[in-house]
This record gives C-alpha cells, structure tokens and sequence, in this order.
C-alpha cells in the first residue's frame, strides 16, 4: 500500500513480497492452513483439515478394541528396518489394554492433568495413536454437524478449565499436550506426525504466548505491540492473522490481504469489505474530493487503496497464471465496487472486462496482464 506495505513490495522481488510478513519457516508445513479460531466465540465455523497434505485416513477407534493385529506390527517393523523377506517369522508383543485403562478424549479435555498423563505413561502407543487419530477424524470434519458439535463440546471443556495453565502442563504426557493445544486452537496440524515441537513450544502456544501459526511461532504479542487488540485477542499474532477474523492462512503476493501503512497489521480483503472497512473517504493526497480507503481495525487510521492495487500488480501480476489472475482482478473489482471517483469506477470496470475476457477465453493471461498494467501506468 501507500506507505509502509508499498515499501515492502519495492525493496523486495515479488517471490518475498509478504502479506502476511512473516514468512513461512524453513522445515515449516508449507500448506494453507484454514482453521477454527482459538477463541470458540470469535469463529463459529466447521473444524476443517489443515491441508490435503496432512489429511489422515480414519482407523477403526481403539475403544472398540483390546488387542492390535500381530500381522500390521510385524509389517510395520518390516517396513522400517528395510526388510522385505517373508519367510522370517517375527515376535511381537501385543499389550492388552483393559477397559478400566482406556482413555477418551474427553477424559483428557476434562480430567486433571497428572491423572491423565500417568495413565498414558502406561498405555502402549499403538493405543494413544488411535486417540489422536480420533481426534483428526473430527478436525477432519468430514463427519458434518456430528463431528462439528462433537468438538465444540471438547472445546468448550478445555477452554472453561482454570487448571491448564503453564505450571500444571509441564507435568502433562507428550500425547496428552498435543491433543489439548489441537483442541484448544481446532488446527489439525498439530497431530501430523513430521510436525514435531519442543514442549515449551506447545505450552506457550495454548496460554496463548506463542503463535499458533506453525510456520510463524513468534512469541506473543508480536513485536511487543500493545495495541487493543494484540493485548486483549487471545493468541492473536500482528504478523501473520487478520485484525478482523483472527485466522492466518499462507496466501502471499496478492490482493487477498491488505496491510495498514501505518501500523503494519494485516486484513482479509474480505473480511475488511463485509465489516464495511473499505469505504470512500477524503483523498489522503489531496488529488481529488474522496478515494477508496481502507480503515485498520487496529490503529483505526486509513490507507489509500489504488496505489496498493498497482504496486501489487506491477511486482506480481507478471507471475499470476490464468486463475490467479482472474481471482486478483476479482479481489479488485470487489474493492472497487462501490467507488464513486473516476479513477476508482475506471479500475473496477476493467477489471470487469479483462475478467469476462478471460473467462471466454478472448485474451490470454500475458494479454491481460500487459492490459491492467498498460492501465495503471496510464
């Protein structure tokens, strides 16, 4: 955008340009995620996977079940001592788990900490992978209403408790953590098996001190901000979450995010257009009466909006394929809707048409791009 965001994109090549600033890490899970709010009363959505990527397959529930099979032990020791010879019979140990040592996932949403995590200390781990894995068929939300009320209600549990906190945790099993941070922040990543973090790591991230975003983990608030709303939003991170809707996803050199040039925090285009924070507003250059404008949420001052639609399109549209195009002129064309000076009207119905044109095939996306920014430059 006009200032600060706009600078961003000028000292950097299109394949570092932010939003949102903080890029992945390296060894991160490169996927968008798309998650519920760690706050169940800012973001009534359906728990969803985190990517295909991570999306496991459900298993029969280990309470529906005593033994594990001999063969898929066996396989499995096969597989990973790289022995492939079938005429060598192994021994494997198969633990009985007793009804009375069984857990539940809502024995951990709900039962103290120590209890809990001495139980698991004593349970085989074929058993507390089948828990875990119940708990990703839910965040899976595959299940619909069921699944989605199912863990809501594990939710709620975990979030009205007094006793999680930072002291009492570190007593808690491995397992146990993983599954009370995956239900507190509804992100499905946290059960994947190559996502592997410290204990500290997930303490700090359901007492809300630490990121929730795996491939960001800043400590919280994000560069000491004390702004309304990285003091008092649990688990809210300035670098990488929408001032509005709370979520992050890894969506980068796009329209889809708007940064304040002012305070640096970052916004859903579409989060910002359905709460009425893109309007007209006086001209912050003094070229015209009124502009489109974002307003932050965060600092509640106003950026202007065109000069960050060009500086987007002029560092990044050369690299957009067809559908990424069409998606950008479409984030545009939304922003711009409702403008009322020339300048705004002009950009939304070009946009329009270079849309139409491309869905109908009348130009390609090189032709289109050279069109949207033959327009800015003029």
């Amino acid at each position: 955008m006009g200032t600060s965001s706009g600078s961003d994109i000028h000292h950097q090549s299109s394949s570092k340009m932010l939003p949102p600033r903080q890029q992945p890490r390296p060894g991160g899970l490169q996927t968008s995620l798309s998650l519920v709010s760690s706050d169940a009363r800012l973001s009534p959505e359906e728990p969803r996977s985190n990517s295909d990527q991570i999306r496991e397959s459900p298993t029969e529930s280990a309470s529906s079940r005593d033994t594990w099979p001999a063969a898929d032990l066996v396989t499995a020791k096969k597989m990973e001592n790289g022995k492939a010879e079938n005429d060598c019979p192994e021994q494997s140990v198969i633990r009985r788990v007793s009804s009375a040592d069984k857990i539940t996932l809502r024995d951990i949403a709900s039962d103290r900490v120590e209890i809990i995590s001495e139980k698991m200390h004593h349970l085989p781990d074929e058993f507390l992978e089948e828990v875990k894995n119940n708990l990703r068929v839910i965040l899976d939300g595959n299940g619909g209403s069921q699944h989605r009320e199912e863990f809501f209600n594990l939710q709620k549990l975990v979030q009205m408790r007094s006793d999680l906190t930072a002291k009492t945790l570190i007593r808690a099993h491995r397992v146990q953590l993983e599954i009370l941070v995956a239900i507190n922040t509804g992100i499905l990543a946290f059960l994947h098996p190559n996502v592997s973090l410290s204990q500290t790591s997930l303490i700090e991230i359901f007492v809300y001190k630490r990121c929730r975003n795996i491939a960001c983990q800043n400590q919280l608030p994000a560069d000491e901000c004390t702004c309304d709303i990285c003091t008092n939003r649990n688990g809210f991170c300035n670098l990488c979450m929408c001032a509005i809707c709370n979520k992050f996803d890894f969506e980068v050199n796009t329209c889809r995010w708007i940064g304040c040039d002012l305070c640096s925090h970052w916004t859903h285009t579409d989060c910002a257009i359905r709460d009425g924070q893109i309007c007209m507003g006086p001209a912050k250059n003094g070229a015209g009466p009124t502009e489109m404008l974002f307003r932050c949420r965060a600092c509640n001052r106003t950026s202007e909006l065109l000069g960050w639609v060009k500086d987007v399109f002029q560092h990044c549209a050369p690299a957009w394929e067809r559908d990424a195009l069409t998606r950008e002129l479409d984030f545009v064309s939304r922003i711009f809707h409702g403008s009322e000076d020339p300048r705004g009207q002009k950009l939304f119905l070009k946009c329009e048409e270079l849309k139409t044109k491309l869905k109908n095939s009348h130009v390609d996306s090189t032709a289109a791009c050279h069109a949207i920014l033959m327009f800015f430059q003029a």
